[in-house]
Parts: C-alpha cells; sequence; structure tokens
C-alpha cells in the first residue's frame, strides 16, 4: 500500500512486515524507557483502580508517569481496537515530524483476555470542551492546523479499482467513485487535544487522540461521521462547530451527507 502525501515527498510504502505484530511489545527507543523500567508500569489491578469514570472507563491515567493505558477486551466484536497501538506507532514513525500529533505509543501487553496499550498522557483539554470560549482568531487558527493535516488526503491512499452498481433501493446515494483513504474514523472535537487554558498564547493542537476506529474509508466519511454526532448534541454544546467543519475538511456535497445519515438511521447509528 501506498501513503502518498499532499507534499512533492516521494510516497511511503507500507508493508504489514513492518508492523510490530506481537501481543507484548515494547519500545525500548521511546521517551518512556529514557526514564523508567518495564517494572514502573503499573499493574492490570493498579490500571483497574485508576479507571476514568463513564464513557471514559476504559482509560486510565498517570500524571506522575506521564502515562495514559488504554483497556481493550479482546473479544471477537473489538478485535480490531487491537491494531490502534500498531497505527500510533506507524503515524510517529512513518509520517513527518508533527504533521499529524498522535501521543507516542511506548508499547502494549496481553493479559488474558485484555490488551493494555501504554502511551503519552497529552497535558490538554478537548476541542469540544473549550470550543465555545475560544475567540473567532483562535478557532480559524485551529481550523487551520487541522486542515494542514488533511485527514482525508494525506494520509494512505489504495489503488483505484471497479466497484459494482449498486441496486436502485430509491434511498439517496452515496458516491461510488469516493478515493478509499486511511482515516481517523471518529474525528469528533472530543477527540482533538488542544493547549489547556493555562497555556500562554492562543490555542494551539496537540494530539488527535482515540484512533480505534481507524481504518480504510471513503474520502467523505471523516466529515460526515462528527457531523451526525455532533447533530445528536444540543445545540448550545455545539455552537458552530458544524459550520467549521468544512475548514478542517473541506466541502462534502450535502445529497452525500444525506445519503450517509440515511444509512446510518436505517442501521440504528453507530
Amino acid at each position: 500500500m501506498s501513503l502518498a502525501p499532499i507534499s512533492p515527498s516521494p510516497p511511503i510504502l507500507i508493508s504489514p512486515s513492518l508492523l510490530p505484530t506481537e501481543e507484548t511489545a515494547f519500545f525500548a527507543d521511546s521517551s518512556f524507557f529514557k526514564h523508567h523500567s518495564l517494572s514502573d508500569l503499573p499493574s492490570p489491578a493498579k490500571i483497574a483502580a485508576a479507571a476514568l469514570p463513564g464513557f471514559s472507563r476504559h482509560i486510565s491515567l498517570f500524571p506522575d508517569l506521564s502515562l495514559a493505558v488504554k483497556r481493550v477486551k479482546m473479544t471477537t466484536r473489538h478485535r480490531a481496537s487491537a491494531a490502534e497501538g500498531q497505527v500510533l506507532w506507524a503515524l510517529r514513525r512513518l509520517l513527518p515530524d508533527s504533521e499529524v500529533p498522535v501521543p507516542e505509543v511506548y508499547g502494549w501487553r496481553r493479559d488474558g483476555d485484555m490488551l493494555f496499550v501504554f502511551m503519552e498522557l497529552i497535558e490538554g483539554e478537548t476541542l469540544h470542551k473549550r470550543w465555545e470560549e475560544l475567540e473567532e482568531h483562535e478557532k480559524a487558527q485551529l481550523c487551520a492546523e487541522l486542515r494542514a493535516m488533511a485527514f482525508y488526503e494525506f494520509f494512505m491512499q489504495m489503488p483505484s479499482s471497479e466497484r459494482d452498481t449498486a441496486h436502485s433501493l430509491g434511498l439517496p446515494h452515496l458516491p461510488y467513485d469516493s478515493p478509499i483513504v486511511f482515516t481517523h474514523g471518529d474525528l469528533s472535537f472530543s477527540n482533538i487535544m488542544i493547549t489547556p487554558r493555562s497555556a500562554p498564547g492562543p490555542a494551539r493542537v496537540l494530539a488527535v487522540i482515540d484512533w480505534e476506529q481507524s481504518g480504510w474509508m471513503p474520502d467523505f466519511w471523516e466529515y460526515c461521521k462528527p457531523r451526525i454526532w455532533m447533530m445528536s448534541l444540543p445545540e448550545e454544546e455545539t455552537g458552530d462547530m458544524i459550520k467549521k467543519l468544512p475548514e478542517i475538511m473541506g466541502e462534502v456535497p450535502e445529497d452525500v451527507f444525506m445519503a450517509y445519515a440515511t444509512y446510518v438511521q436505517a442501521y440504528g447509528g453507530f
């Protein structure tokens, strides 16, 4: 497969053989192991005890170690989630420095039916949390930063292929000629970390987190999914988020979005 940046740099060829595939793998060259050893990593019991509440209960934070741990239960349904560590590893090593900021992955460990992914703790706040308090020029700058990362253009493009024509069901049609690209898969504003309120200067992007749903998708996916998510939230919570999406991901025709929304609703949402 080929990763084709927008810049004139030559494509980066990626082979599965380049990726670490062990059920337990740690990276001695990562920043964590410059100051710590394997024995400093928290045990499964400590990880469970430090779990965040609510929807983030699969995440545990250890600020004294600058460490975040993600727990993945290795069921058939969530088997693909184990690849998140590989995605972080590949993005940090194969993309030019800081093109797409992601947490540094230190390694992962399989323990029974659980996988623990050990990664850098990003000391910031989510864009979703801070959005309404940001000045208009800060919003514009953050959108420009995210657009420069070009999620659905910059990463990896698969060779185009012939696609079968779907039977007409009288429903809105999704385009069948859209490029298939590597996407984050869930680029909501809650997965974009920016500098905290206490940081000097204007807000800036620190990292894009939660790559659990990343994969090969049509290029309209990265716009449509967060818009669906935003539409499910109270208007006072989202403000002008939806209007800003094209500044980050480019325009997607409204009929394409409506077709996407139709199929999402038909299958009961995400």
